[in-house]
């Protein structure tokens, strides 16, 4: 009794605030927003905007003189940190249909960067591949040679870059003038079919040899010697019993994985040694010379040496079941010691603290697909969908610290695929999601702010599109999917408990409910927008116009919107509609929503980078917010229930937050 009078108080409290102050509520000026190649993601922010987090990508990792250097595999992007990772800038402009293959920053210059690019073409068996080249730290990026159909799948220099090997499918392609000129040493090595050396590690440069491991039939080491010199014979070093996987080396000693087992070799590949077993018999990957030291690691574990392989310690990944994706020594500086940082692709970045644990340096490279508000003003959190998992946070009030953007996941859980997201406003304590499962969708609840997850329906059939817990019956759940026999739409009435199937002429990937009548529901698609007023058991098309969002007024008044390409504003609950706002691309508005206690106020983000847009006399006319967000594609957005906050999840980087009054 006592929290709802609070609450309700601070309601009261909240509305006056809003409309006694005009200010608050000024139409918007600032230009439209395009995206930005170079985008500051976590230093002092634009226009208001803060990012938030979560920090949760990794990548492959270089130092430089200019500070630490990470590239996201894919799509693709170089994020740049010159104060040991406490903040980052983020640079775009590289292939978006590309996965990074192989990455080189120069020691002297690290204006200058080497990317090796790789994706398969149409016929299988087919790839095409690139290497790429900056010098002004990824601003601009220049093509010094493109391969097809054999691809590029492995990148290995010298210390300066300027011997550059990249391992193809039939041949070893060398450069010794960093990318000018280029000479292929023909495979004489055996592979059958389509199999493609995929996968990391595969190719390593000691002095001007270079090592390299074969795929089908045979799995195993060979070596061209000299490549810089004019003749290149290919010679194999080594033929386990087993296959062998990566090779690794600190330009003296070798190691290659043999599936459970590390072997070792001190005379250039005369003879080997097994260096480790693992007991369990899970296979060992990524094996790594960092700081003098040894790694090699599961997908749960890391095994550290520090004599070569002859004694072992074990301690565990800094994300168990996701394993290690690279690793590099970042120097001592600034008074801060040496520290071997350990990247996780899906995870992020960590700082081995040693005996006091990982650290999350963090990188907010996330594309957060979707975001909710949940909880009351007293304890409100934030939950973000991303690609494959769902982070949370209490709701970021305040400096935003490293801490405070290191949000919390489980990726011990489960995978979270194309999760989707749906907060009742009648029950804003209660989270709940629809999750692909194969060719399945999963329901879960959360009712302690996303941090753990409870199932409620397992593998209804179909891919899900959408979820919705009814504003005006939170207890009422629909989920939108498509079927092995077509689109279709679950209902359920009880939280979950049970559940009926409706047919459905629309896969919808939008859903809203009016507050005020539990019976009424809308529904949009690319086909158009339709409402049902009897829960979803039947449907009238109201407008074949593409739909991408929904939302209608908390405040009654007959107001929905509905977004697509543009903005469509209906006044009379729907029977009618007219255009507020063109565009262009019928996913553009990716989401709409109110202003929690000034009804004047909604907000709309747009997917296609304008940013967020703000409307002030009731959705009849739209502006962009003032200032500048660092990545102008948003895809999801959220309100704080004061109204003070509002939240925009973007494409490729993460979370921000911009303070409305």
């Amino acid at each position: 009794m006592k929290l709802r009078s609070i609450t309700k108080r601070m309601f009261v409290l909240g509305l006056l605030t809003v409309l006694g102050t005009t200010g608050a509520t000024s139409v918007a000026t600032a230009e439209p927003q395009t995206p930005r190649s170079d985008v500051d993601a976590t230093g002092l922010p634009r226009g208001g905007w803060d990012p938030v987090g979560p920090n949760s990508i990794g990548g492959l990792l270089a130092v430089s003189p200019a500070g630490l250097a990470m590239m996201q595999p894919g799509p693709p992007a170089l994020w740049l940190s010159g104060d040991r990772g406490a903040t980052w800038t983020v640079r775009r402009g590289l292939p978006d249909d590309t996965v990074i293959q192989g990455f080189f920053v120069d020691p002297v210059n690290p204006d200058r960067m080497l990317a090796l690019g790789n994706k398969p073409a149409d016929m299988v068996g087919k790839w095409y591949g690139m290497l790429l080249s900056t010098t002004d730290r990824g601003q601009t990026w220049e093509t010094l040679r493109q391969w097809y159909p054999d691809g590029a799948f492995g990148m290995a220099t010298d210390p300066t870059g300027t011997v550059i090997v990249v391992q193809n499918l039939d041949s070893l392609s060398v450069s010794i003038d960093g990318g000018g000129h280029w000479n292929d040493v023909p495979r004489t090595w055996p592979r059958e079919g389509i199999a493609a050396p995929v996968g990391r590690l595969k190719l390593t440069m000691v002095g001007d040899d270079a090592y390299f491991t074969t795929v089908y039939p045979e799995y195993a080491l060979w070596v061209v010697r000299g490549v810089s010199g004019k003749e290149r014979p290919a010679e194999l070093v080594y033929r386990a019993n087993g296959e062998i996987g990566q090779v690794a080396s600190d330009g003296k000693r070798f190691v290659v994985t043999v599936g459970a087992e590390l072997h070792g070799s001190s005379d250039g590949g005369k003879t080997w040694t097994v260096l480790r077993r693992e007991p369990g018999g899970q296979p060992l990957r990524e094996p790594h010379f960092v700081g003098g030291r040894l790694y090699v690691a599961t997908y749960n574990d890391i095994d550290v040496s520090s004599d070569f392989g002859r004694t072992w310690t074990r301690k565990p990944a800094p994300a168990p079941g996701e394993g290690v994706t690279d690793m590099v020594e970042l120097p001592a500086s600034g008074g801060k010691p040496a520290t071997t940082l350990i990247s996780s692709v899906y995870r992020g970045v960590y700082a081995d603290g040693g005996k006091s644990g990982y650290r999350q340096v963090g990188v907010p490279g996330e594309t957060i697909r979707d975001l909710v508000t949940t909880g009351n003003l007293l304890r409100e959190s934030v939950v973000a969908a991303g690609v494959q998992e769902i982070y949370s946070s209490p709701l970021p009030r305040g400096k935003v610290t490293p801490e405070t953007r290191a949000w919390l996941s489980r990726p011990e859980d489960r995978l979270h695929e194309d999760a989707r997201l749906s907060v009742s406003a009648s029950r804003p304590d209660v989270v709940w999601q629809v999750t692909r499962n194969g060719f399945a969708a999963d329901v879960l609840r959360s009712g302690d702010g996303g941090r753990s997850w409870d199932f409620v329906k397992k593998a209804l059939p179909g891919s899900p599109q959408a979820i919705l817990s009814h504003p005006a019956a939170p207890g009422r759940i629909l989920v939108s999917a498509f079927a092995p026999s077509g689109y279709v739409l679950y209902r359920s009435d009880d939280a979950g408990k049970t559940w009926q199937t409706l047919p459905a002429d629309h896969g919808f990937v939008a859903l809203a409910g009016d507050p005020w009548n539990a019976n009424r529901v809308w529904g949009g698609d690319s086909r158009g927008l339709s409402g049902s007023d009897d829960g979803g058991k039947t449907w009238t098309q109201v407008s074949d116009e593409p739909v991408s969002s929904i939302s209608v007024s908390r405040w009654g008044g007959g107001r929905v919107l509905v977004g697509g390409a543009g903005l469509l504003l209906s006044e009379d609950n729907g029977r009618t509609f007219r255009r507020v706002r063109d565009g262009d691309d019928p996913r553009e508005i990716s989401r709409i929503m109110p202003h929690p206690f000034d009804f004047r106020v909604w907000f709309a983000s747009s997917a296609t980078g304008a940013g967020v847009l703000r409307s002030t006399d009731f959705g009849r006319t739209w502006s962009p917010v003032p200032g500048a967000l660092p990545d102008a594609r948003v895809l999801s957005m959220a309100i704080s229930a004061d109204g003070r906050y509002l939240f925009a999840g973007t494409a490729q980087s993460g979370a921000y937050r911009l303070t409305l009054y």
